[in-house]
């Protein structure tokens, strides 16, 4: 188990390792344990305490920092890896929680297809032609999409709105399983949001998994 290490709690996002995340950040403790993190290169956890979480945030680095007139500073964090919080450390300003490492499960004797990996990256490509004017911007973007791991972090990070649902493919240990519930959430050519009802039914399924699993501990 590592040493315990600051984190911060996000509300209106999920994070995920290899994507980059904007922050804007106004309360006095949260705003000193950045530039003391940032000052002495220490990595920081980000996580969304919502009502089902299962403890899983991501390990970050911050990228860089910058105050803002209104005295809010801006920050940019890289994710590098998917990590369980265990407990918290007592003492500290802010909150330190010891972490683990929360990788996925070996699936070696499955095989992804191609198919629906095409179709995932044509719809990230069509996402950013229209959200990123800078042609040079999302080429070199798709060119860093190295893995289908990559691949749907970002897409999770980007096109999915809704806040469960983007903590239940942060949580899911299956590479295969966030592949194909991806595909089956973003429909059409150039789907802009996730479709409604395979977004509740998602919810809906990963909610009685969660109650099935207090109830037998």
């Amino acid at each position: 188990m590592k040493k315990p290490v600051p984190t911060l709690y996000l509300f209106n996002n999920i994070f995920y390792p290899q994507t980059v995340i904007p922050l804007t950040v106004s309360d006095q403790v949260s705003k000193e344990m950045l530039m003391s993190c940032f000052d002495h290169n220490i990595q920081i956890a980000l996580y969304h305490p919502r009502e089902r979480s299962k403890g899983i945030g991501t390990l970050g680095k911050i990228l860089l920092i910058d105050e803002n007139p209104d005295g809010s500073l801006s920050v940019m964090v890289q994710g590098l890896v998917r990590v369980k919080l265990l407990s918290t450390e007592a003492e500290g300003v802010f909150p330190l929680y010891y972490i683990e490492d929360f990788g996925d499960i070996d699936e070696i004797t499955q095989t992804l297809t191609d198919s629906p990996l095409e179709r995932l990256h044509t719809v990230l490509e069509r996402w950013l032609n229209r959200h990123v004017s800078s042609a040079k911007e999302r080429d070199r973007f798709m060119k860093d999409i190295s893995s289908p791991v990559k691949l749907i972090n970002n897409l999770c990070m980007l096109v999915i709105k809704d806040i469960e649902l983007k903590q239940i493919f942060l949580e899911s240990t299956s590479l295969l399983d966030r592949v194909r519930m991806m595909n089956a959430l973003l429909v059409g050519d150039t789907p802009e949001n996730e479709d409604i009802e395979m977004c509740e039914a998602i919810k809906n399924f990963e909610r009685l998994e969660t109650d099935h699993y207090k109830n037998a501990s």
